[in-house]
């Protein structure tokens, strides 16, 4: 039986995937700043210097990426990139095994 690339991406299509894209959208569009705070404090807690690092990476992150306008379409498109099985379409497309 041989399928069309498209309907054999979309027919493998698992729940999990598709949480797990959702959940990746919504940590880049809401849990960036969160998660600069859990570094913070980390940093305090143990007072491990490179933590710090990790806190200044997260905070910067989080300022310019939530400044930006197409912050929803990257969060958006994250998260389809997670969701779907594109390396079963692009493999059954060149004309690999799918």
């Amino acid at each position: 039986m041989n399928k069309e690339p498209i309907a054999m991406a979309t027919s493998s299509i698992r729940p999990a995937r598709v949480l797990l894209g959702v959940a990746l959208a919504l940590y880049l569009y809401a849990l960036l700043g969160a998660t600069a705070t859990l570094f913070y404090e980390l940093y305090h807690l143990t007072g491990f210097g490179a933590i710090y690092y990790g806190y200044s990476a997260f905070k910067a992150a989080a300022y310019y990426f939530g400044s930006w306008e197409y912050q929803w379409l990257a969060c958006l498109l994250v998260g389809a990139l997670v969701a779907l099985p594109w390396w079963r379409f692009l493999r059954s497309a060149i004309g690999g095994r799918g």
